[in-house]
């Protein structure tokens, strides 16, 4: 959803974006894929997120290589005349980013005027506590920036709003699924949407945020 009231207050904030380390998509990709092979994670490291990043470094390499952007994001993406800066900020044990940074990735080459860049969250507090989701620091996140002076245009995510909604009525149908119950069942539906929901939802907010800036 776009949030005209925030990129007011965000314009004070342009410094924080002025961020040292970041990552290309590519060098996203290698550091999940050698975290996964020394049986690392990112961030603090669990049992649990290092099994997840085994499991995302494969989803991303595979819907990397399978996705591809459809004509009207192509021909909305193609529109864009401005210089902008998508940040992404992530974690390899994500699995919602894992599904959906190979798409974005694929967006965003579609025009080179758009500048992709990947950070990990718990290596950016400041910048995460000022995009939280009701409270909490739900990632991934992309930060839509004017990529001449850093000035905020938009944010979305964490998730698609009708994978959102589905993962939310499976919570409420299945009270006693266990958490691994939750995290199956929402990459089984990525897999039937194939995309689709956040392709057309993220295309709709980029042609809004042409509007601004």
């Amino acid at each position: 959803m776009l949030q005209t009231n925030k990129s007011v207050i965000m314009s004070a904030h342009n410094s924080v974006y002025n961020i040292q380390k970041h990552y290309s998509f590519i060098e996203y990709k290698e550091i999940a894929n050698n975290l996964a092979i020394a049986g690392k994670s990112s961030g603090e490291e669990t049992p649990e997120r290092i099994d997840a990043t085994k499991i995302n470094a494969q989803r991303l390499n595979r819907i990397y290589k399978t996705f591809a952007p459809n004509a009207e994001t192509k021909r909305i993406i193609g529109e864009l005349i401005q210089n902008w800066e998508w940040i992404v900020i992530t974690e390899s044990w994500c699995g919602d980013g894992a599904q959906l940074i190979p798409i974005i990735a694929k967006i965003a080459e579609l025009n080179n005027l758009i500048q992709l860049k990947f950070i990990f969250r718990d290596e950016n507090e400041i910048i995460m506590n000022l995009h939280l989701t009701n409270g909490s620091k739900s990632i991934p996140k992309l930060i839509c920036l004017n990529g001449q002076n850093k000035e905020y245009i938009g944010e979305w995510g964490p998730r698609p709003l009708q994978i959102h909604e589905k993962a939310k009525e499976f919570k409420t149908t299945n009270p006693n699924a266990s958490h691994e119950d939750f995290v199956r069942n929402l990459h089984l539906l990525y897999a039937q949407d194939k995309g689709l929901s956040f392709e057309i939802e993220f295309a709709n907010l980029i042609t809004q945020w042409m509007n601004i800036g």
